[in-house]
């Protein structure tokens, strides 16, 4: 599957993901957030490694060149965020307005990569790199799915 197309299925999952977590009672709410949370992080990492880095160092076009700096200031406070997600009590009402923050955040950090960066690497790279860049992705999306198997265990 192409990087991108891997990359908005993940979004897709995540909105779904949050939406179950703002309905959801306390008690649930935290063992959606022990799934929910993992994935995000590793969500950011593989768009860094397997997609802003490389198409950064491989482009003169000022948007994508500066992109990784603008994605890694968005990704630190969205990692705030979970940590202070980590940290509470789901049963709280402070821990699920937290939660409603960071959706919010990745909603508009999610808006600007698909509307705005992810049109501008498709004209960029080629396919075959896209397909290549999502095989990566998915392959690391499968290492973590074990990690967090060996985790439960």
């Amino acid at each position: 599957m192409n990087a991108i197309q891997f990359l908005k299925k993940q979004h897709g999952e995540a909105k779904g993901a949050f939406q179950k977590i703002e309905q959801a009672s306390g008690k649930q709410r935290g063992q959606l957030w022990k799934h929910l949370s993992p994935e995000l992080k590793l969500h950011e990492q593989m768009e860094e490694k397997h997609l802003y880095g490389p198409v950064s160092s491989e482009t003169d076009e000022p948007v994508l060149k500066s992109w990784p700096d603008e994605h890694a200031r968005e990704v630190h406070d969205a990692e705030a965020l979970i940590a202070t997600i980590d940290r509470g009590s789901p049963e709280d009402r402070d821990w699920l307005d937290t939660v409603k923050r960071l959706h919010t955040a990745l909603a508009k950090h999610i808006k600007e990569e698909e509307q705005e960066i992810w049109p501008r690497i498709e004209r960029s790279w080629s396919k075959a790199k896209l397909e290549q860049a999502g095989e990566r992705m998915e392959a690391m999306t499968q290492e973590g799915d074990r990690e967090q198997a060996r985790k439960r265990a």
